[in-house]
């Protein structure tokens, strides 16, 4: 007997990104593409067969989305076939084959997913000459960066076991999606999420979003989808240095330590009430921690900064909003916002400035014994004004900046980083500073109503 598809109600978190896309200007601004130099020279029949060994083990892997009666649903297909794909374009000159590299990465991140069929996920080899790149895209609404860290460690075992000529065999049963799903479902009904709930309409009656000031007028109203690109910043030694020496002096996280600076910066930059997104990778347990599937969060952060205030203060009362908001992550931001007052839902319908902490995903890196480093991704859409994710990498922190370009010059972006850098170094030097002796460049204001 053929096994039949398994249909679950989609989470609040997919419903909402299917609905985004609905009027996104963009669609593949839910795209997220690793682009990833690879240190060896790779054996493609063993890669393909890895990554249908993945398809098979991971059941978000053969989702799609089936829409009716106003709900979305969750198909799990019981076996879907994939095919990775090898590209070997003609580039004489060798002089352009990184300018190659990009394009069709750029190619290949924008060719669309039709959500109702499936698969959502593809994977490329690029081979130019004695270089390599492996493509892996994948669609927001089925994987989350965490996830993505986790299909690429099960295809790097796949790949070792498969080149060794031997079956791979992983050392424990895949987490199922469609289990987590239901978990949040159950968690909802017997009213799990109620004591949250009260906190958020708490934490953000009266909120208003805070962006930085556009370099010129939107010809529109800007939008997800917009015209966007991505721009990387690595921070100062001396800058790490300071936030490493003012987490610990505070028992803070390092994420909370960047949150102060970035709200430091913007305070200065010309507001006190601040309210900025964050991502949580909201994965508590270790089952979470080992799925491949959408399980990130946004949540909003608010801070009010004086100049009266020093560094310290305002780092100590970011790391405690951050363990807040940690405390109350687990429900979705869909429902978050959709239990808020109307009047407060108008203010926080798009969130204009986001911060990411992606901690180590794309660190360490392998397909079997080849060393992968991941390098600036594709972006053509922008999720928000900008989005600055970051990491600890082995030469330090390294970020990465998504950004309008209907409304921002990159000149601004970098200033904003270099803001950062500056405010991190002040904390090393005097962490008892007065932000009111903070001099910066970056101009904020609040967000459109």
């Amino acid at each position: 007997m053929t096994a039949r598809p398994l249909v679950i109600p989609a989470t609040a978190q997919q419903a909402a990104r299917w609905h985004a896309l609905r009027s996104a200007r963009d669609r593949s601004v839910y795209h997220i593409t690793w682009r990833l130099g690879c240190a060896g020279r790779v054996d493609f029949d063993a890669l393909a067969a890895a990554w249908q060994t993945v398809t098979d083990r991971h059941d978000s892997l053969r989702a799609r989305f089936v829409a009716h009666d106003g709900e979305l649903d969750m198909v799990i297909q019981p076996a879907v076939d994939v095919t990775a794909r090898l590209i070997e374009p003609d580039v004489p000159d060798v002089g352009q084959a990184a300018q190659e590299f990009l394009r069709l990465a750029v190619e290949l991140h924008t060719q669309e997913f039709h959500l109702d069929a499936g698969p959502l996920a593809r994977l490329a080899l690029v081979r130019i000459g004695a270089r390599e790149e492996l493509i892996l895209t994948v669609h927001h609404i089925i994987v989350d960066g965490w996830g993505t860290t986790v299909l690429l460690n099960d295809l790097s075992a796949a790949y070792a076991s498969l080149v060794r000529g031997e079956k791979p065999v992983f050392i424990s049963d895949a987490v199922t999606f469609h289990g987590y799903a239901e978990k949040l479902r159950s968690e909802e009904e017997r009213g799990r999420w109620r004591r949250s709930l009260d906190h958020w309409r708490t934490a953000l009656d009266g909120a208003v979003l805070t962006t930085v000031a556009h370099d010129r007028e939107p010809r529109r109203p800007t939008a997800v989808g917009d015209p966007g690109r991505t721009v990387q910043y690595r921070f100062t030694a001396q800058a790490d240095s300071g936030r490493a020496a003012l987490a610990q002096e505070l028992g803070a996280t390092p994420f909370s330590v960047m949150l102060a600076a970035w709200q430091i910066v913007l305070a200065r930059g010309g507001e006190r009430e601040l309210t900025v997104g964050v991502i949580t990778m909201n994965r508590s347990t270790r089952s979470e921690q080992a799925l491949v599937g959408f399980v990130s969060n946004s949540c909003l952060v608010r801070a009010t900064v004086d100049d009266q205030a020093s560094i310290r203060d305002v780092a100590t009362a970011a790391r405690d909003a951050t363990w807040n908001l940690l405390a109350h992550q687990g429900v979705p931001f869909p429902v978050v916002h959709a239990a808020l007052p109307e009047e407060t839902r108008s203010r926080l319908t798009n969130i204009k400035l986001t911060l990411n902490y992606l901690g180590p995903i794309g660190r360490d890196l392998t397909l079997g014994d080849i060393g992968l480093t991941m390098l600036q991704g594709p972006n053509r859409a922008a999720r928000a004004d900008m989005t600055v994710a970051y990491w600890d990498g082995d030469d330090g922190t390294l970020a990465e900046i998504e950004y309008n370009t209907e409304v921002y010059e990159e000149e601004t972006v970098v200033r904003m980083m270099r803001d950062m850098d500056d405010v991190l170094v002040m904390a090393a030097a005097d962490v008892d500073r007065r932000v009111g002796g903070v001099r910066v460049l970056t101009r904020s204001v609040p967000a459109a109503r």
